[in-house]
């Protein structure tokens, strides 16, 4: 029989069991729900919030993450700046331009590394990667690199796709060209530098960088080339790290690749040569190019056999492609809308209140990264994703946390 006293030294016991619990518990973080939930939202707004109060750190991540949530005023716009009027634009009359996929794969053609950049806060940039990616395979490319992927060797299409396999996966753009170069027959690769070999703490930028991109090109040669001399990679990083000659910050990726292996691969730039949400904030040479060719569709442009380029990248890339200033397509962008393997779907859009995201996510896998998700206006009804076939579930994510599936549709 149980006696008092031991009722109330096992109630006395559960209450001090769950006052340590209870001090033990710690809340989630905006960024916390990011990683374990993948909620957007909080994070979104936290860092929108953190640079309204003057955090540097925030003004540096934000752009980045705004490109994750489709929100391109702030990820192309944040620090944009209205083009000096003595700046001359460069004159084009004499140069030839050509049609961007159509130069990169007559230009692949006897080659074994494909490497193109971009900037980090521009969706569209990876939106070109994926059309990239499916013109070379055909060519015989056989691997995708990227300097952002990380525990992704053993990916298969339909395996849970989450936030862990790199950072800029997140955003759903690059996230369906990776499960679309898996369907594919692609394999994947990392070859981001380790912590062990980063430079001493007390090393200065350029021998900080230098460490990097050393590093960068032993890990693809370890990871790829040597286990597989024959393999053909396509190789997506960000900016400088597709340069092949020394510029500031010394030898960049591919040129320590390049003078590593002998092995000359096409480097193709595209970090700055993006449309600014406002013609009059476009650089000069993505004002010329706009100017002369008025162009639909991503071209690269030449003159005297040189590619044209920003300076920071002039003759030090082998092309330099310039993309398009397009209209949206029903309220989505359009350089995303002009990709011939993704269709429109016109769904209804369930009441909501506050900032909310439609999200169309994989049915095969699950919860994880979206396939396509955007930002809806207040009180909109009706909204447009723009799908690659296959078969999806869709649901709202608020700022009161992710909502049931409301619908499935069939592309």
């Amino acid at each position: 029989m149980l006696t008092r006293r031991f009722l109330g030294l096992a109630l006395m016991a559960t209450a001090t069991m769950a006052g340590r619990r209870a001090e033990a518990q710690e809340a989630l973080t905006a960024g916390d729900q990011y990683r374990a939930e993948g909620r957007y939202l909080p994070l979104y707004l936290e860092l929108k919030a953190q640079v309204e109060a003057g955090d540097e750190n925030a003004r540096f991540h934000l752009p980045w993450f705004a490109a994750f949530v489709g929100d391109e005023a702030t990820a192309v716009g944040f620090d944009e700046r209205t083009r000096s009027a003595d700046r001359p634009i460069p004159d084009l009359a004499d140069a030839e331009a050509e049609d961007a996929l159509e130069a990169i794969v007559r230009a692949a053609a006897d080659k074994q590394i494909v490497i193109l950049n971009e900037a980090h806060n521009v969706s569209g940039h990876r939106g070109f990667a994926a059309r990239v990616m499916r013109a070379l395979r055909p060519l015989g490319f056989d691997t995708f690199a990227a300097e952002t992927f990380g525990k992704i060797d053993a990916y298969r299409t339909g395996a849970p796709f989450h936030q862990g396999l790199g950072y800029y996966i997140a955003d759903p753009v690059y996230a369906e060209t990776v499960r679309e170069a898996a369907g594919l027959g692609y394999v994947f690769a990392d070859y981001e530098q380790r912590p062990d070999q980063r430079a001493p703490a007390e090393a200065d930028m350029d021998a900080r960088t230098t460490a990097r991109e050393i590093a960068q090109a032993r890990n693809l040669i370890e990871n790829v080339l040597k286990p597989r001399p024959d393999a053909r990679i396509f190789v997506l990083c960000g900016y400088s790290h597709a340069t092949e000659v020394e510029g500031v910050g010394g030898l960049w990726f591919a040129g320590q690749l390049k003078a590593a292996t002998g092995i000359d691969p096409l480097t193709i730039e595209q970090s700055n040569n993006w449309p600014a949400t406002r013609p009059e904030a476009d650089t000069v040479e993505v004002a010329a190019v706009l100017k002369r060719y008025a162009p639909t569709r991503p071209v690269t442009v030449s003159r005297d056999g040189r590619a044209f380029a920003s300076r920071f990248f002039d003759g030090k890339v082998d092309l330099s492609v310039f993309h398009p200033r397009l209209p949206k397509v029903a309220g989505r962008p359009g350089w995303l809308a002009a990709d011939p393997v993704r269709k429109p779907v016109e769904v209804p859009v369930p009441p909501f209140e506050g900032p909310a995201l439609l999200q169309a996510l994989h049915l095969d896998e699950g919860l994880g990264i979206p396939a396509d998700h955007l930002l809806l206006e207040p009180a909109q009804t009706r909204a447009t994703l723009l799908l690659r076939p296959g078969r999806y579930f869709l649901r709202l994510e608020t700022t009161d946390g992710i909502e049931p599936a409301f619908g499935m549709v069939t592309v």
